[in-house]
This record gives structure tokens, C-alpha cells and sequence, in this order.
């Protein structure tokens, strides 16, 4: 089983005759070269590859860059010695292995958190007095979660535009009292104004009707 073609070998050996005498040595002795030819002739079969291909076929499909460290993988697969036959095979199912391992050992890159972080950065800057409630910011923040890897990177993206929703739909208090004191104290010059002008004008026009200039 661990040849290509034994019938060569087969053959010879089914075509030995015995009971021949010592005036047949020469025949004899052709018998038994034919059997050494044929086993000379012989070659293994090839060692089996398919473990070795399914790991590189996994390691292909990967995407490196979302790893933090991918030179593991690509130097095993790069290792893999091709052509090497049957009686080898526990070399080659090492191959397989060492690129089995390599993926194993493999670590996702952290996520991006530069949006939580200019979000969160945005919020911290803001007054909670100012406004009616500040509770929803606060919760979008405290609901952000670290650690998270670069396949989990639209989790990470979602709080912050939690935290940026948040602070959209912030509604500040009403400023009343400024405004107020502004307004009474308007209306307060223009009342003054409006009596002075109409004590002016009654002075003017008294002042007329007794001729007095």
C-alpha cells in the first residue's frame, strides 16, 4: 500500500519456478534479479497534502490585518515543503499542525475607541446644570464597554453615537431671570423717557399760554 505500482514486484515473484536444477542455475538466478529489478523500480506514493491544504485554505481566508500579529501563520505556511512521499508522512501532517497552531495562537487588534473617547470628551465639557436632563448622556457613557476587539468594532461605534445622540437631544433651561431684569429694566427707560418728554411737553406748551418764553 505504500507504492504506486507493486505489480512489477507481484509478477516477478509469480513467476518463479522451482525445482529447477544446478545446469538451470542461470534462470535461477534471473528470477531473483527480476524480483531485485522490480523491487528497485519501485516508488512510493505521494504523502497526503489535504490536512496541510484545509490549514492553509483557513489561514488564506483570514484577514491579516485584523490581527495584531499575523507572522505566525504566514512562516508556517510559508515552511511547507511540498513533494514529500508517503513514508514522510508524519512530517507533513506537522506542517498541517504548525499552521493549525499558528492560527490558534492568533489575536484580534483592539477595536477603535478614538469616537467613544472624542464623544465622551464632548460630553465631560458640558455643564449637566444647564440643561433638563442630563441623565441620558450620562448613561450613554457609563454604558461604554472597553476591551472590546476589532470584529466587535461596530458595537464600539454604536456607543459612541449613543453618546453623540445623547447629547443632540440635551434641551437647556431656560434662562428666565436675566432676560426678566433686561426687560423690567427697559421698560423702565422707556417709561422714564416717555414722562420726561411728556412733562417737557407740558412745561413747553404752559410756558406758550402765559406768553412766556
Amino acid at each position: 500500500e505504500e507504492y504506486k505500482d507493486f505489480s512489477g514486484v507481484e509478477a516477478a515473484v509469480n513467476a518463479v519456478v522451482r525445482g529447477k536444477d544446478i545446469t538451470q542455475q542461470a534462470e535461477v538466478d534471473a528470477m531473483a534479479k527480476a524480483i531485485e529489478d522490480a523491487i528497485a523500480t519501485l516508488t512510493y506514493k505521494d504523502a497526503d497534502y489535504s490536512k496541510v491544504d484545509e490549514a492553509i485554505a483557513k489561514a488564506e481566508a483570514l484577514n491579516a490585518e485584523e490581527y495584531k500579529d499575523f507572522s505566525g501563520v504566514e512562516a508556517a505556511v510559508n515552511a511547507v515543503v511540498r513533494g514529500k512521499d508517503i513514508t514522510q508522512q508524519a512530517e507533513v501532517d506537522a506542517m498541517a499542525k504548525a499552521i493549525e497552531d499558528a492560527i490558534a495562537t492568533l489575536t484580534y487588534k483592539d477595536a477603535d475607541y478614538s469616537k467613544v473617547d472624542e464623544a465622551i470628551a464632548k460630553a465631560e465639557a458640558l455643564n449637566a446644570e444647564e440643561y433638563k436632563d442630563f441623565s441620558g448622556v450620562e448613561a450613554a457613557v457609563n454604558a461604554v464597554v472597553r476591551g472590546k476587539d476589532i470584529t466587535q468594532q461596530a458595537e464600539v461605534d454604536a456607543m459612541a453615537k449613543a453618546i453623540e445622540d445623547a447629547i443632540t437631544d440635551l434641551e437647556r433651561v431656560p434662562s428666565t431671570s436675566p432676560e426678566t431684569n433686561d426687560n423690567s429694566n427697559y421698560l423702565l427707560w422707556i417709561t422714564w423717557v416717555f414722562m420726561s418728554v411728556s412733562v417737557m411737553s407740558a412745561i413747553v406748551y404752559s410756558r406758550k399760554k402765559h406768553g412766556i418764553k
